[in-house]
């Protein structure tokens, strides 16, 4: 499926904003931060951006991870998530050399047994440590 149509499945218009920013986040498996995107797009003020990434949020189309540093990042879901209750719960790897945040989606969230009258809404796992780059070096 292509990006436009993906945006416009979510009920949103496919900007030229929003297509330049989806089509970054569709590019690998790394989770940024507003000031990496911003910083790839000078033509996009930061407002633009911080309102495009919370549209996507608020639709399903990417999921935000909260990294060691305490910045929020913003990766694309790679599921089909029903806005904001997201199904795309996998771990993410926080590489204390490069900063970068990997998607490690084939590694699925810990089932973890919670008691008795709690609810859970979502799960965040976050590893941290070298990413094959940095361990190299």
């Amino acid at each position: 499926m292509d990006l436009s149509t993906q945006i416009r499945e979510k009920g949103l218009k496919a900007t030229p904003s929003r297509l330049n920013v989806i089509q970054v986040l569709g590019s690998n498996h790394l989770a940024y931060a507003h000031a990496e995107l911003e910083a790839l797009f000078s033509d996009m003020d930061r407002v633009t951006l911080y309102r495009v990434l919370n549209d996507f949020e608020e639709a399903g189309l990417v999921h935000k991870i909260i990294d060691v540093d305490g910045v929020t990042r913003f990766a694309l879901c790679k599921h089909s998530c029903p806005g904001a209750h997201h199904a795309d719960e996998h771990v993410h790897f926080n590489c204390r050399g490069c900063h970068k945040m990997f998607c490690l989606e084939n590694v699925p969230a810990p089932n973890v047994k919670i008691p008795l009258g709690f609810k859970v809404s979502g799960v965040q796992t976050l590893i941290y440590g070298y990413c094959k780059s940095c361990s190299a070096a």
